[in-house]
């Protein structure tokens, strides 16, 4: 069986965020909870070391988190899904017991590691993006927010 069973967020990247917030407040009536810019530090991009910059706005949907991602520098997951794809929905993430054997579950089955680097939780959570756009039409994002490998 497969590690992934437990959804606990759904991305969406965006160009822009007050945009994506007067939506919300439109459409749901919701105001986010928290927004950031965030910038993962050595992170790891399709192999390269990289430090990738992100506006990020989150809101608590029914208990999933809706998390809006507007890219603010070039050469990552974010900016690569939005000149190729466009706005709309970017990854569902899921809540991982190991962050190794869900790579090495989903790496088993023929999907690669996009972009994965150290949580912006700090500890030991980490997060991985994987490229299953080809499969789902959207990817899939692990985090370990118990801090195990």
């Amino acid at each position: 069986m497969s590690p992934l069973n437990r959804i606990d967020q759904i991305g969406i990247v965006v160009r822009d965020l007050d945009a994506a917030a007067a939506g919300m407040r439109r459409v749901l009536g919701a105001e986010p909870h928290t927004r950031v810019e965030n910038t993962y530090r050595r992170t790891t991009y399709r192999g390269t070391e990289i430090d990738a910059t992100v506006g990020v706005m989150l809101y608590d949907v029914g208990g999933i988190e809706l998390e809006f991602l507007a890219p603010r520098s070039p050469g990552n997951v974010w900016q690569d899904f939005l000149d190729e794809r466009g706005e709309g929905l970017h990854h569902i993430r899921f809540d991982v017991d190991s962050h190794a054997a869900a790579r090495d579950d989903l790496h088993a089955r023929g999907v690669e590691t996009y972009q994965e680097g150290e949580s912006m939780r700090g500890g030991e959570i980490r997060y991985a993006y994987y490229d299953t756009v080809p499969f789902l039409g959207f990817l899939i994002e692990t985090l370990n927010a118990g801090g195990k490998a």
